[in-house]
């Protein structure tokens, strides 16, 4: 390695020290991550070596969202970077502060070299696009812009032995924001001053600590329902007399929309709605921090700055709508039942969540999985804090919730983490069992083991196709566990679900609970959701 590359990566792993990076997460190849890795180390930086590299990728991405700073992964070229790409998707599409380091061929290299050969930049930049991003020149200028710029969104970056100032990619330029301080709220007060029954809908980007007391008191002041999307569940706690819900753009949130007759979105990111037109009449007042092209909508007003500074802003001139908390209580009630339809089975989703919720009353954070089993998770597991679940809900990708819950439980260590995951999303992250039995974890993974890929065969049925395969004999998880050094156990009957939930969470370090889900409740409740 020159000296030239040697005193970038020195450099550039004391940077990432000093912007608070506490460990660094992916899979190396024998180059410049390996002095990467030593540089890092000797800055007092932790390395967890992964099993695959989009794992890594989450994990950092989770673990900046956590530690409010950028979150480092790194790889190797050619198939370390190819294997990223799920990885970096989701940091893209879920809004992650992940910056992802890969080896990178050298100009003189490619002058003979086909083997693992392809365009490292094309590959990724369409990812970055999506999510806002940079491919960043490898030198002190593009690393320093993007740490300070305190991204919610990833960035690559190719350091090689030789040309290392050479930007690999043009930037991408982010979607039209303000840095305004003191926004104009004239035409903000104007609606809401003629609203009686407004109602406020809470997103991902108010999903920081640092806008929670501002967003609760403009919601105190204002008294009407809340709903949040499943990136923001916590934002607004679910013990707040007005919470009602979560809002996904389907059909379990009409009561509620039906009856507003103004709609104000906070930090609404609409890479979280389902894929259907928005269907609701009342006017739209937008506070948020991006503009975002293309929208399920065209608000009456928008106000494009900070979020503290426009909900203090609008908060200190409006009054209190014609909302009372009995009409909310109905409302939120009538969400509950409506996502424990079909959960009566003992081993139903909604019944196990709810038992998992009793036997952890210390609330470790929750991550969960795209599948049918997110739908009870995120309904009936408490949060009283932005993040207290985490999701993804951008890319919406299988095998999350096993990474996220390990880059968590790192994080805070004695809080800890569980992972609600299904069968086929543990499958795709299996070998991070290892990760987290080497890192000594403290991480439950509660595995909803039905045997086969549930949301998609229920739709497969309802479209009257014959059986294509979308079933299988469920593994036995407990033993795969076992064999990585995991305290497990397996769940057959609903009788010995609360002795032994109550065991894992009384034990320490990882441990694993396969439980043989009843699925035949998930129809009724995908209905009730999204209809």
């Amino acid at each position: 390695m020159t000296t030239a590359a040697t005193t970038f990566v020195t450099w550039f792993a004391s940077r990432l020290k000093k912007s608070g990076l506490q460990r660094a997460f992916g899979v190396p190849g024998g180059g410049t991550s390996l002095d990467l890795l030593e540089a890092l180390s000797e800055q007092g930086v932790e390395t967890v070596i992964t099993a695959r590299e989009d794992a890594a990728v989450i994990m950092a991405g989770v673990s900046g969202i956590l530690s409010d700073s950028p979150g480092v992964a790194f790889t190797t070229k050619g198939p370390g970077l190819a294997s990223a790409t799920n990885g970096l998707a989701s940091a893209a599409l879920d809004r992650m502060p992940a910056l992802l380091i890969s080896e990178a061929f050298s100009e003189d290299e490619l002058k003979f070299l086909s083997h693992q050969v392809f365009s490292h930049a094309d590959l990724v930049e369409p990812l970055l696009k999506e999510g806002e991003g940079d491919a960043l020149a490898a030198d002190q200028v593009g690393v320093e812009n993007w740490l300070e710029r305190n991204a919610r969104a990833p960035a690559v970056m190719f350091p090689t032995s030789k040309e290392l100032n050479q930007s690999v990619s043009a930037r991408v330029d982010p979607a039209a924001k303000s840095e305004l301080v003191v926004p104009d709220i004239d035409q903000a007060v104007k609606l809401v001053g003629e609203a009686k029954h407004p109602v406020v809908i809470v997103g991902l980007e108010a999903a920081r600590s640092a806008v929670s007391t501002d967003l609760r008191a403009f919601v105190d002041k204002l008294g009407g329902p809340v709903l949040c999307t499943y990136m923001a569940k916590g934002c607004i706690a679910d013990d707040d007399p007005h919470f009602a819900g979560i809002f996904t753009g389907g059909a379990i949130e009409q009561a509620c929309m039906n009856a507003a007759d103004l709609i104000v979105l906070v930090g609404l990111d609409p890479v979280e709605l389902i894929r259907k037109p928005w269907g609701y009449a009342a006017p739209v007042l937008d506070l948020c921090e991006r503009v975002y092209d293309p929208h399920y909508l065209t608000p009456a007003a928008r106000i494009v700055a900070p979020l503290m500074a426009s909900l203090k802003a609008l908060g200190d001139k409006i009054e209190t709508s014609s909302w009372n908390q009995k009409d909310i209580a109905v409302l939120r009630t009538g969400f509950l039942q409506g996502m424990a339809e079909g959960g009566a089975a003992g081993l139903s989703s909604a019944s196990v969540v709810k038992a998992i919720r009793d036997a952890f009353p210390d609330r470790p954070r929750l991550s969960v999985d795209a599948g049918a089993h997110m739908f009870s998770a995120c309904a009936f597991w408490p949060t009283s804090e932005p993040r207290d679940l985490l999701i993804s809900n951008g890319l919406a990708t299988m095998g999350f919730a096993v990474p996220a819950a390990i880059a968590a439980a790192l994080h805070d260590p004695s809080r800890g983490a569980i992972a609600i995951t299904g069968d086929g999303g543990l499958l795709m992250c299996l070998g991070e069992l290892k990760t987290a039995a080497e890192t000594g974890t403290n991480i439950t993974i509660i595995v909803f083991n039905d045997g086969r890929l549930s949301l998609i065969d229920i739709k497969r049925e309802d479209r009257q196709m014959p059986d294509l395969g979308l079933s299988w004999t469920p593994p036995d998880f407990a033993a795969i566990a076992s064999g990585f050094g995991f305290s497990a156990w397996q769940v057959n009957d609903a009788d010995e679900l609360p002795e032994i939930l109550v065991a894992a969470a009384g034990s320490s370090g990882p441990r694993l609970v396969d439980i043989r889900i009843d699925d035949t409740g998930y129809r009724d409740q995908m209905r009730a959701l999204r209809g």
